[in-house]
């Protein structure tokens, strides 16, 4: 425990530490800062220092916690030796003060509300992207994932594992997909890389080192809460340390910010990182300190290893610095230097390992060409800008009286159309038309009207205060909601939000209801004698900004209560240990195609957190003769083969032994998914594994009485998860459900099917299943009541016909019904009918 918390001192603190320190850039100014700026600067220039060098050495291939640290201590070094001793402040330093107590109530808070983390260690979507990818620099300490188990594939079975889209392989952007979020940029060398930026993930990786999973489940909690102090202190720069207060406590306690706090994703580290490079932007340009120049241009140049959307806020960002411009301000080599540096590096990253990630979101915006004309636009204008102060003083000066006026009104109106009247219409999506609306579920009506309200008073009043924090959060704001590209399932949508558009809401709302107070008081302390005097005789017009910020604080809590004390997936990770205990170093270990079931997604930890060898098959019918020949291979390649599975797949076949081994079930709370709509409630995700021995064989034996529910996800195919009732094991049947069945004789006359009609309401129509065999129909029967047998013949001809082939396939179609539908709740299954056992006799 010492030792790690050591660790993290070396790389969360000490770097940025002696950096702040250094007798330059006029070293007094920035000392005077309140004690508790200087320690949240050490601790974020630290963190970017440690995210910059643990990339470095990840895409060198030789990344590892010890090394990290070594590249951090020595950077520590380097800069004792530089400043020669002389980083004590000496008398110019502000002494901690009272004030301290403010930012620590704001760690506490978030302390107790972003943790315990969520255990999403499985694949599937992006948090267990991301997760993977961290857990996989800590291990192999390379951007680039080694893949043991593809690399040791033959050439000619990679299709049975590989999925992906053709005209992305046709391009060269990858070789295919080996699970969800991972692309496989060279098969021959096992080469695989992760789908998203890596900048999360390397935090992951460094608290994996120190604290292992425990530790890689907190990092994004840890970063939440540097996110609730990057606002605190760009807004208390902006409107007062209790308007900033206020603004984090807001921020802190809303429902999306909590939910993603504890749940894997890269956008808190964006927030962190992004208000972080705002208030330095603003003391470099508005406070003019030259030591927070740099700064500024490192934390917005290494945002773009943590989002790729990042380009878009640097844009935004670039537009704001165009005012500064125009206000007099100079952009000088000490911000555009390192900036430049870190493009060009994120252009090099982009280009290269991520290219395939990369090359839609280039294409949508022209190409490098656009690129380059977006930042040759952006320069052309800041250079007529400059001049124009020169030539046309009148016009800058309209400028400098309108552009806030401008910027506040088109917002107004905006925010109005979104909300009462943006509907879908030709290619505008119903989850874009209405995400301004959308956004209310995170911040009530009320506190939507506020911030709107408050942003339009701000912007029209103290605009040139921090044109870049007002201009930067007003157009990410038009611009996402303009269009979302985000279906609103569970909180999924609210990520967009997260990085700006939230905590400049919640920083509008306390700004602005405290502005009145601040003028007031501001005006009382030029002619009252003591200062204090002033403030006492502006207190009534505190008491309407505290009750409108207690009313929307209250609404946040409100909608936060329900998952405070929620774990998403809560005991996932013990029972994935469990899991991968089954297996041993020399086995293989095959998993069912995502089509389905869900079991895929274990496929992922198993492989990349556990270190098994694992393979996903591509698709449900994966080829009889391919499967007996890859079965050959694997049997001589590994100790054992197994097949983990639950909704089974066309994989039965006389050459191939499928032998049951266990099952294993379990389930974890997952908070509801819901589209288009809130989530009101938590539920479980349900795994329900039947883990079975694969062997090539010449003559598997005859299967001609299949328990469906049971040991069956070799012979079944299209039919939902297994389910139990009464002590019958049984499966769901859907529109259209296959049975493979092996080695049915000559003889047989007669297909015996027990099934149940599952309650099936009278308007859903009767529960009629026509019946064929290996595509010939041989007839249908109407399910009644519960579990019943259903006899039906089979033809001579047909008879004769399946003898013939190795498999029979039994298909089963059946109209469907929809339970929420009909009768509420929320299943939204097409279902058929319950499907026990089916036999030939």
């Amino acid at each position: 425990m010492l030792l790690a918390l050591a660790s993290l001192i070396a790389i969360a603190y000490l770097p940025g530490a002696l950096i702040y320190r250094l007798p330059w850039a006029d070293r007094p100014r920035r000392a005077a800062l309140a004690a508790e700026e200087r320690a949240f600067w050490a601790i974020l220039i630290s963190c970017v220092i440690s995210t910059l060098a643990a990339l470095a050495l990840a895409a060198a291939g030789a990344y590892s916690l010890p090394r990290l640290l070594a590249a951090d201590l020595g950077l520590a070094a380097l800069l004792l030796v530089t400043a020669r001793g002389r980083l004590r402040y000496a008398q110019t330093a502000a002494a901690p003060s009272w004030t301290a107590l403010l930012p620590l109530a704001i760690v506490t808070l978030g302390a107790w509300l972003f943790f315990p983390s969520s255990e999403y260690v499985m694949g599937g979507k992006d948090p267990g992207t991301y997760m993977n990818e961290g857990v996989q620099i800590a291990q192999r300490g390379s951007l680039v994932i080694r893949d043991q188990a593809l690399t040791e594939l033959p050439g000619e079975f990679r299709t049975m594992f590989l999925s992906g889209a053709p005209e992305d392989i046709e391009r060269g952007l990858n070789e295919g997909v080996r699970f969800m979020g991972f692309f496989v940029a060279d098969a021959s060398r096992g080469e695989v890389m992760g789908q998203f930026p890596h900048g999360f993930p390397a935090w992951i990786a460094i608290a994996y080192g120190l604290d292992g999973l425990s530790g890689a489940r907190r990092a994004v909690g840890a970063w939440a809460v540097l996110g609730l102090l990057a606002v605190y202190f760009a807004g208390a720069r902006f409107a007062g340390r209790w308007a900033a207060l206020a603004a984090s406590l807001l921020l802190a306690v809303n429902v999306a910010e909590v939910w993603y706090a504890r749940y894997p994703n890269s956008e808190v580290m964006q927030q962190a990182l992004l208000f972080g490079a705002l208030l330095a932007l603003a003391r470099a340009y508005r406070d003019h300190d030259a030591f927070f120049a740099p700064v500024a241009g490192v934390l917005l140049g290494s945002i773009m290893f943590v989002r790729l959307d990042s380009l878009v806020v640097i844009g935004i960002v670039a537009a704001g610095l165009l005012l500064l411009v125009a206000d007099g301000k100079r952009l000088g080599w000490r911000f555009l230097l390192p900036l430049a540096v870190l493009l060009a590096a994120a252009a090099a990253y982009f280009g290269g390992p991520m290219r395939a990630y990369f090359a839609i979101p280039l294409m949508q915006v022209g190409g490098a060409a656009g690129l380059l004309a977006v930042t040759g636009a952006l320069v052309a204008a800041a250079v007529v800008l400059r001049r124009a102060r020169a030539a046309w003083p009148a016009g800058i000066d309209l400028l400098r009286r309108w552009a806030p006026r401008a910027l506040a009104a088109v917002v107004a109106a905006l925010a109005v159309y979104a909300y009462f009247f943006r509907e879908p219409i030709g290619l505008l999506a119903a989850h874009d038309a209405h995400a301004f609306r959308t956004f209310a579920w995170y911040m009530g009506p009320v506190g939507l009207a506020a911030a709107v309200a408050c942003f339009v008073v701000l912007a029209w009043t103290r605009f040139w205060d921090d044109p870049v924090l007002l201009t930067a959060g007003a157009l990410v704001s038009v611009f996402f909601f303009y269009k979302i590209r985000i279906v609103p399932e569970h909180f999924w949508q609210a990520r967009r939000y997260l990085p700006v558009i939230l905590p400049f809401a919640c920083l509008m709302i306390a700004a602005g209801s405290f502005e009145a107070f601040r003028r007031r008081a501001a005006r009382l302390e030029s002619t009252a004698p003591r200062r204090s005097m002033g403030i006492r005789g502006a207190v009534p017009w505190l008491v309407p900004a505290v009750a409108l910020v207690a009313w929307v604080a209250w609404g946040f809590a409100a909608a936060t209560r329900p998952i405070l004390h929620h774990v998403e997936y809560a005991g996932l990770i013990p029972a994935v240990e469990r899991l991968a205990g089954e297996f041993s170093d020399r086995d293989l270990v095959l998993v069912e195609p995502r089509y389905s079931s869900d079991t895929h997604v274990l496929a992922t930890p198993l492989a990349y957190i556990y270190a098994k060898r694992v393979h996903v098959f591509s698709s449900p019918r994966p080829g009889r003769a391919e499967v007996a020949q890859f079965l050959a291979w694997a049997g001589r390649a590994y100790d054992r083969v197994f097949l983990l599975a639950e909704g089974g797949f066309d994989l039965a076949s006389p050459a191939v032994e499928i032998t049951p081994v266990r099952s294993q079930r379990f389930a974890v709370p997952e908070y509801e998914s819901a589209r288009n709509a809130y989530p009101r409630e938590v539920r479980l995700k349900k795994f329900n594994l039947n883990l079975y021995q694969l062997r090539a064989s010449k003559a598997a034996a005859p299967v001609l009485d299949l328990d469906i529910g049971g040991f069956d996800d070799g012979w079944v195919l299209r039919m939902f998860a297994r389910q139990d009732q009464d002590g019958v094991s049984y499966r769901w049947t859907r529109d259209r459900s296959f049975v493979t069945l092996i080695g049915a004789p000559s003889s047989a006359r007669t297909i015996v099917m027990r099934a149940g009609d599952g309650g099936r309401p009278a308007a859903a129509g009767p529960a009629e299943v026509r019946v064929f065999v290996n595509d010939r129909p041989i007839g249908a029967v109407t399910v009644r009541g519960g579990f019943a047998d259903y006899r039906m013949d089979v033809p001579p001809d047909v008879a004769a016909a399946a003898a013939g082939r190795p498999t029979v396939e039994v298909r089963l179609m059946c109209k469907t019904w929809t339970p929420k539908a009909l009768l509420g709740g929320s299943d939204d299954r097409e279902l058929g009918v319950m499907l026990d056992r089916i036999r030939i006799e």
